[in-house]
């Protein structure tokens, strides 16, 4: 009697831990493929288009995909918790748009040695094993935006004038080609830099003051080209406020709904080279979703960016709604 009441317990623990484990898988296949988009700052209206590309495209996959957002806040240090955090959890891949290229290996080595991929979204990475490196043309378009500048120059008679530059970060990558771009073009054109600052909080304050720095030491300064949204914007804000973008002419990278404005008005914002950040998300899920079916993406994805101009910004209006701007302009509705 005591030997079948206690197969009877072995019984009952063994369908219970049968249970427990198929119970355990069912709410493992219930919640989906978790993807992890480890962004700078979610502020940044340039990133909230990126991780609304992640997750267009991963709708068109036909099963649960889970998309989570982390915000880095602009720190490193946050960045490397939030993705020890993600691993803890167990998401299935990372897709990161780091916040510098130096603080990037760091994540590529705690992900690598959790067996999890990573796809890298703008910005690049020092060192460190990656799947796809979506980026981009940040030499080209920058290339692209110091051509213009130089040809305005030219034929307001300004070429013997001086150009400066607020850029991104420097520890970046994007950052380095984009001033290794425009210097190219300054140097076909025999236009010379004079200074380059660089910005640490990304606002339109920060940039505000730059260009008035930059107008006080430089008097022969006639053209600036700004590498950032913000930046775009500040520096337009500070000429206005001079009078000084009357001699001065300006292009800048990225874009946003007030830029475009500032383009079409004339006599502002001469050109901008801008990002397609939407579709850069986009490129980034299928460079993780082919991975993870065991697919080989390619190493590297070169995005390319749309030189808007005073000629063609009515022309380019509607890519520009659905693949640089969406989330702006949504919350203007």
């Amino acid at each position: 009697m005591k030997k079948l009441f206690l197969c009877l317990i072995v019984s009952c623990v063994l369908m219970s831990m049968v249970f427990a484990a198929g119970e355990q898988e069912a709410s493992s296949d219930s919640e989906g493929i978790i993807i992890a988009y480890v962004t700078p700052a979610l502020h940044v209206p340039f990133w909230k288009n990126v991780s609304d590309g992640i997750k267009q495209e991963a709708e068109k996959v036909g099963q649960k995909v889970i998309i989570i957002d982390s915000d880095s806040e602009l720190n490193a240090a946050t960045q490397l918790q939030n993705v020890q955090d993600l691993i803890q959890r167990g998401v299935d891949g990372i897709i990161i748009s780091p916040t510098d290229s130096a603080s990037c290996p760091p994540v590529l080595e705690l992900a690598k040695a959790d067996g999890i991929p990573v796809v890298i979204s703008d910005i690049g990475t020092d060192s460190g094993e990656f799947v796809s490196f979506i980026i981009s043309d940040n030499f080209e378009g920058a290339y692209q935006a110091g051509a213009y500048l130089a040809d305005i120059m030219k034929k307001k008679g300004w070429d013997g004038g001086d150009v400066a530059q607020i850029a991104i970060s420097q520890a970046r990558q994007n950052g380095r080609d984009r001033t290794a771009g425009f210097a190219k073009a300054m140097d076909e054109a025999g236009i010379n830099i004079v200074n380059l600052l660089q910005c640490n909080q990304y606002t339109r304050g920060e940039s505000f003051n730059f260009t008035q720095d930059l107008l006080a030491a430089h008097e022969n300064l006639h053209g600036l080209f700004t590498q950032h949204d913000e930046a775009n914007l500040g520096a337009l804000s500070a000429l206005e406020n001079t009078g000084d973008y009357k001699i001065i002419a300006h292009v800048g990278f990225d874009g946003s709904p007030e830029t475009v404005e500032a383009i079409k008005s004339g006599d502002q914002i001469a050109a901008a080279s801008m990002q397609q950040p939407v579709l850069m998300g986009r490129e980034s899920f299928k460079a993780m979703w082919e991975y993870l079916n065991g697919g080989t993406p390619e190493e590297k994805v070169l995005v390319p960016t749309i030189l808007v101009t005073r000629e063609n910004v009515l022309d380019v209006e509607d890519q520009l709604a659905d693949n640089v701007f969406p989330a702006e302009l949504e919350a203007r509705k």
